[in-house]
């Protein structure tokens, strides 16, 4: 093997430790391992993969990872998609036809102003699971709005709406419910 067939070459890449540059042991060859290999992430992408398969390059006494990778983790991807994603499964994906599709089993949106969702339908379905038998919608503020429709029941205070009656109504300019 030549020196420049030897510059850059796939690693088994371990111990990775978090700092101002993360660094590796890179292990290329049996008697080949590098403590203290640095590896580099694009600006605004981090990601702490403990360890996995990759490329690292020697050059002048330094062994840098260009490339790391857990392989028997990452999902399989239909042409042109791209996904961000874990070892345990969750991601987020995107998709042919502008669709961004997110699979996990709870997401948090933390956002100190607002959150605003702008589209021409929206759709919320609670299917439940084993952890709840009924599904659940919860909102813990103030709903405005200037229809609700409900399309079987709707409650208000424990009481059904669905063709609530009051009794004691009187004739005329009465009225029947709480007083205004």
């Amino acid at each position: 093997m030549s020196w420049f067939e030897n510059i850059i070459r796939r690693a088994r890449l371990r111990t990775l430790t978090e700092g101002q540059v993360q660094k590796a042991r890179a292990e290329a060859l049996d008697d080949d391992a590098k403590d203290d290999a640095e590896r580099f992430q694009d600006y605004g992408f981090a990601a702490n993969p403990v360890e996995g398969q990759g490329l690292v390059i020697n050059a002048g006494g330094h062994t840098i990872v260009l490339r790391m990778d857990r392989l028997a983790e990452r999902p399989q991807l239909a042409e042109y998609e791209v996904s961000v994603w874990h070892k345990e499964g969750h991601r987020v994906t995107l998709k042919a036809g502008k669709l961004v599709q997110v699979d996990c089993d709870e997401l948090v949106i933390n956002a100190a102003n607002r959150v605003a969702i702008n589209t021409a339908q929206l759709d919320v379905a609670a299917t439940g699971g084993a952890a709840f038998t009924t599904p659940e919608l919860q909102a813990s503020a103030k709903l405005t709005a200037p229809t609700i429709e409900a399309g079987v029941s709707l409650k208000v205070q424990g009481k059904e709406m669905h063709q609530h009656k009051h009794g004691g109504v009187d004739i005329g300019n009465d009225q029947s419910g709480p007083p205004v």
